[in-house]
């Protein structure tokens, strides 16, 4: 009857045992999986923990990262022991109540620990939660000194009683209270759940990564995408662009306008995070380099239309041909043109632009047809599904545009501000740019078209550099009149030749193909910025610019 009792009664116990594991396993899995690690939780987890297993102290070491509550080591200490720690078998918690008696080093956190509990939560690296207990020095009482040595009596090495029963006392040093069976089970379970959580919530991150992966991939490809189709519209205007010029000069003019048109139209969307841009603002933009500061030629009334980026793009080059036509045959061709451009937003939500040209040349229709009318006449209706409308009028050039309401949103209805005149560049009086001109830029085709700008307005040597080291060095040992920096090098930035040269009172360009780079000069000294894709006007603008500064 004892026996079964007994046995009932342990039973008892050990169903208690578990039905608290589980509960503390819950409450684990519930706050870890929230988001929680076990450093961040710790102090909550600790007062759980001690529920479980009676201790003097707990800590928590995680991911290199150790804090702990009570009587423990210190960090330092415990990496020292966790290297221990770590050539205990895998797979199953490590307890002792006399530390000392594996870990020599022991000695020097006796003051605090005796014993401990550890229980491994993760294989590689190995991470722990670890119960400490300190010491209990204690009396043991022996009924004789158990390290006698044996003695030889009269019948050899055979046992005889021995000759006194007095008893032997012994002091017992660096030894805990010993852990109890149900206190290892518990910490089995906790070993067991903590595992559990951790690999949920690997298999959480892994899942996480996988999704962030494919994430990027599809980035990849809507970025390869992008790039390849502004590859082909660029081979497009390369190739388009020969018709009806009549020399490299005009050809390479026609290009460049166009290309510029496209970096414009580029910049005002990244600003925008490539969401609707302003359609007014594209306008300002482009029409600006005519107005000769008459802001009075351009008149935009109506709504305040914003164009999706796939629409933002093909306006963009319409709106450049466009200009560029009524600055060569139209009404910006002289001071007296005007231009009127309404833009309504009609009930449907589609947007009609019409263009309105007074005052200029009489206007006659073109006998051949270019690619610049091309660009007005087929580029919505193709792209954007949309209709084009174009008539020659004797008093001006007509054209009435419709955009479909997929790519249109209204926005806020505001004044239309003409950005700055652009400073003409004027080597009048200057004998033009002469000297050593160092570029610095990590894309060779860029530098070379730099060197070729340069060296048209007058410079007697390009130095080109593809890294701050070697730039610095050929400041150190020719002498340098300008300078033309790219910001962005890839892994490093322009910035450290930016601060020698202006020590050296060296003029300088910075170029960059950022839309938006304030927060980049705010560490830089005070220079002029050139936006790529540069050119043969915006260069040389700047660079004179430069000068300008130190004279």
């Amino acid at each position: 009857m004892f026996s079964y009792e007994l046995e009932r009664k342990v039973e008892t116990e050990i169903r208690e045992e578990e039905r608290d594991s589980r509960a503390l396993h819950d409450r684990l899995m519930v706050r870890l999986s929230a988001g929680s690690d076990l450093i961040d939780s710790f102090e909550v987890i600790a007062d759980e923990l001690s529920q479980i297993v009676a201790s003097d102290g707990v800590a928590v070491f995680s991911e290199g990262r150790y804090t702990a509550r009570g009587s423990a080591p210190t960090a330092e200490e415990f990496k020292r022991l966790a290297r221990f720690l770590n050539t205990a078998p895998t797979g199953t918690i490590f307890a002792t109540n006399s530390l000392i008696e594996n870990y020599p080093d022991a000695e020097a956190i006796g003051d605090r620990v005796a014993g401990l509990i550890a229980v491994p939560i993760s294989r590689t690296p190995r991470d722990y939660i670890v119960f400490f207990r300190h010491e209990i020095a204690r009396s043991v009482r022996w009924a004789g000194n158990p390290e006698k040595p044996v003695e030889v009596g009269p019948n050899g090495t055979r046992l005889t009683p021995r000759k006194s029963f007095e008893a032997w006392t012994e002091m017992v040093r660096h030894t805990a209270a010993p852990w109890s069976e149900s206190e290892l089970r518990a910490a089995e379970a906790l070993r067991i759940s903590l595992i559990e959580i951790v690999l949920k919530l690997t298999d959480e991150a892994n899942a996480d990564r996988k999704a962030a992966a494919e994430k990027q991939e599809l980035l990849i490809a809507e970025l390869n995408h992008r790039v390849r189709n502004i590859l082909n519209l660029i081979q497009g205007l390369v190739s388009q662009s020969k018709a009806g010029t009549t020399s490299i000069e005009t050809y390479t003019k026609v290009l460049d306008g166009r290309i510029q048109s496209l970096a414009r139209a580029h910049d005002q969307l990244t600003r925008q995070a490539w969401a609707p841009s302003a359609l007014r603002e594209l306008i300002g933009v482009e029409v600006n380099a005519f107005l000769n500061g008459q802001k009075d030629r351009l008149a935009i009334s109506g709504d305040a239309p914003m164009l999706a980026p796939e629409a933002f793009s093909t306006m963009a080059l319409v709106v450049h041909e466009l200009v560029t036509n009524s600055a060569k045959y139209g009404a910006l061709t002289d001071r007296s043109g005007r231009v009127s451009i309404d833009l309504e937003i009609a009930g449907d939500g589609a947007l009609l632009i019409k263009w309105r040209e007074q005052g200029g040349p009489p206007v006659q229709a073109p006998t051949r047809r270019g690619f610049g009318s091309t660009i007005i006449d087929r580029t919505v209706p193709f792209e954007l599904n949309g209709k084009v409308e174009t008539r020659f009028k004797l008093a001006g050039f007509e054209a009435d545009i419709m955009i479909p309401s997929k790519f249109v949103s209204e926005g806020t209805h505001a004044e239309v501000e003409s950005p700055d005149a652009e400073v003409a560049v004027d080597t009048k009086g200057r004998g033009a740019l002469s000297g050593t001109v160092l570029v610095l830029e990590d894309n060779m085709v860029v530098a070379l078209d730099a060197s070729d700008i340069i060296t048209a307005q007058g410079a007697s040597a390009v130095k080109l550099a593809s890294s701050v080291a070697d730039a610095l060095e050929i400041i150190a040992n020719e002498e340098i009149a300008l300078a033309v920096l790219d910001i962005n090098l890839g892994d490093q930035t322009s910035l450290p030749v930016a601060q020698k040269l202006d020590a050296m009172k060296i003029p300088f360009v910075l170029a960059t193909g950022y839309g938006d780079v304030e927060s980049i000069l705010t560490e830089y000294p005070k220079a002029p910025v050139v936006q790529k894709p540069f050119n043969s006007e915006s260069l040389p603008r700047e660079i004179y610019k430069a000068l300008a500064m130190v004279e």
